[in-house]
């Protein structure tokens, strides 16, 4: 187990998913500084229940994010690019003095990488459909190569309930998860 600092966000974050931040709140600047000074980055966490701005209620899982690209906006506000990285679910947490909510994590295993399966060429042609829509181009994706790849993507961009959303990042095979997907899409098809 391991203690990382986290930036809770309404917004959940997948693997292999680059999100665009913008900080402003003193103990999200230190967190980020100190990311940038150890290269080891932080966790993100989808909020359960408050705010971003403030303090908050986390799903208990989440996901170390790596910093790729960071400036300093004219607004004054810090922009950063995080990429998603290793699954985390959380054990205990802590409030720093100023507020950073910190957490004792234990790292979820990966699975080998599997490919795509044939039967999924309807999910890939519903995330093509998904990532040529204007609003998906402050994410960066990389090329799906794999099961993983495929799953990861369509839950960052699906509208998914959070639940269902914290329940696909828990998930360790790539074929459990796109076999869930598909029966959320199903579902949708017949509403």
């Amino acid at each position: 187990m391991r203690q990382i600092p986290l930036f809770p966000l309404r917004v959940a974050l997948f693997p292999g998913v680059t999100l665009p931040l913008r900080i402003f709140e003193q103990r999200y600047l230190r967190l980020v500084s100190e990311s940038l000074r150890s290269e080891e980055g932080f966790g993100v966490v989808l909020i359960r229940d408050g705010s971003e701005v403030g303090r908050a209620s986390v799903w208990p899982v989440g996901l170390q994010v790596h910093i790729v690209d960071w400036s300093q906006g004219a607004e004054g506000l810090l922009h950063v690019d995080v990429a998603g990285g290793r699954r985390f679910r959380i054990v205990s947490t802590t409030l720093a003095d100023d507020d950073l909510l910190m957490a004792e994590v234990e790292w979820l295993p990966d699975t080998g990488v599997k490919p795509v399966p044939a039967e999924c060429d309807g999910l890939l042609a519903v995330l093509k459909e998904l990532k040529s829509h204007a609003s998906m181009m402050s994410l960066h994706f990389a090329p799906v190569d794999s099961a993983d790849a495929l799953s990861w993507q369509l839950a960052q961009l699906l509208p998914l309930d959070d639940a269902v959303r914290v329940e696909l990042l828990a998930t360790q095979d790539p074929l459990v998860r796109l076999a869930h997907i598909a029966d959320n899409l199903d579902r949708w098809a017949s509403q």
